[in-house]
């Protein structure tokens, strides 16, 4: 709904908030395109189609350590004596011609003899003097690798908005493209705090608690391969909040904010962004998180994150994450859901989504079990350290009980689909 004096939603779904985070992304976010050694690119997100220079393998070569031969010198019996000739090693441009019966002691990976038409592997091999029996030599062109069987030359090997992996960057160097076209790291300018919050290395007062948010938020940025250029502290003091604001909110930049984003009379980031920047929402109707504020500050796009670190662990897995993904170019696939049965029953008498932090088991013969991490609030970190996984629960109050199915989302999948 949009409130009588202000212009902007407030406590709205799941479903809507995603959508105005979507739809806001796009409409800022214009990166450009950059070219990239294939060796820099891990985890970078592809702008192009990759397609093949040429064909892999380039030529026939051989699949296995064996001896090279012309098929019908031992297809009668399927065995028999025949003379050696010197090897084929890998690597050796130089192409031998094989004479009739006889054979090329022939490497893996090895041009293919001219005339040779079979590989018989070596374990199949006795040799005496200058002669080597070969046994059970198999089939006609058993062994043989054949130009293009891998790949054919200018056909397409990966698709746009596809994010590296490993072996993406192996199969791309395969094929001879030393360089990429790939989209820019995300910008991230990271702050927590509040007067109660100080960093680890600094003595404990009374009133003050050591900052949980930074590291964890800080280490999650760091996995997803953002470019982290800032990493800042916000005192509750709105003329120092504009100040920071002012000097990073640049085009093509995310700032994340967490703490000081709900209606108290010391939550001056929200207060600064009502007043300076813009606002596309605040509050989502889900539990833990519900006092997200969203929007944009200046030519950046704003995340305000509460400061509980469980709600801020929360919507940054379900908002900020797949932002991320997505201005870095990545075509995102929802891994979805999988099904499992709770160990313990668990009530909810709320109108809220909530996601329960929880640990995700499978036996062979009950299939997939969900246990809760213990108490839920969303000021207990060890309840997502000990978890795999948030149970999702819609909107509809429920008592659920051990036994009962759930939605589960696994945490490697909202985190790190790019490692699976």
């Amino acid at each position: 709904m949009v409130t009588n004096n202000i212009n902007y939603l407030t406590s709205i779904s799941y479903s809507q908030a995603q959508k105005i985070i979507r739809a806001k992304a796009k409409e800022i976010f214009n990166p450009s395109p950059e070219v990239v050694d294939i060796n820099n690119c891990l985890n970078r997100v592809l702008a192009t189609e990759v397609y093949a220079k040429i064909n892999v393998p380039a030529f026939e070569n051989s699949a296995m350590d064996g001896y090279a031969i012309r098929y019908s010198d031992l297809s009668e019996k399927k065995q028999g004596w025949l003379t050696l000739q010197k090897p084929q090693y890998a690597g050796s441009s130089e192409q031998q011609v094989l004479a009739e019966d006889s054979t090329v002691p022939i490497m893996t990976g090895a041009l293919i003899p001219l005339g040779a038409n079979t590989i018989v592997i070596k374990e199949n091999s006795q040799i005496k003097d200058d002669k080597v029996h070969l046994r059970d030599i198999g089939q006609k062109g058993d062994y043989i690798r054949h130009i293009g069987a891998d790949i054919k030359a200018d056909s397409k090997i990966i698709n746009q908005n596809v994010r590296l992996k490993a072996q993406d960057i192996g199969l791309i160097s395969s094929v001879g493209c030393q360089k990429i076209a790939v989209y820019p790291k995300t910008k991230i300018v990271l702050f927590t705090g509040g007067d109660e919050v100080i960093q680890v290395g600094q003595a404990l007062e009374q009133g003050k608690v050591y900052d949980s948010v930074r590291p964890t938020l800080k280490g999650l940025l760091q996995s997803q391969n953002c470019e982290i250029i800032h990493v800042g502290t916000l005192q509750d003091d709105p003329e120092q909040i504009k100040e920071v604001l002012d000097k990073y909110a640049q085009p093509n930049t995310v700032i994340i904010c967490n703490g000081g984003v709900s209606a108290g009379d010391k939550d001056y980031v929200f207060k600064v962004m009502r007043d300076h920047g813009e606002i596309a929402f605040h509050k989502v109707n889900i539990k833990p998180g519900f006092p997200l504020l969203f929007g944009q500050y200046n030519k950046a796009l704003f995340f305000g994150l509460p400061g509980n670190p469980v709600s801020s662990f929360t919507n940054f897995c379900q908002f900020v994450i797949p932002t991320l993904r997505m201005l870095e170019g990545e075509e995102i696939i929802s891994a979805g859901f999988i099904r499992a049965k709770m160990t313990k029953s668990y009530s909810k008498q709320h109108y809220r989504r909530e996601f329960v932090r929880a640990r995700l088991s499978y036996d062979a013969t009950i299939g997939f079990e969900v246990s809760i991490t213990g108490n839920q609030s969303s000021g207990r970190l060890t309840s997502v350290t000990q978890a795999n996984c948030f149970i999702v629960l819609n909107e509809t109050p429920a008592d659920l009980h051990a036994g009962n199915e759930v939605n589960v989302q696994r945490f490697v999948d909202l985190l790190y689909p790019h490692l699976i």
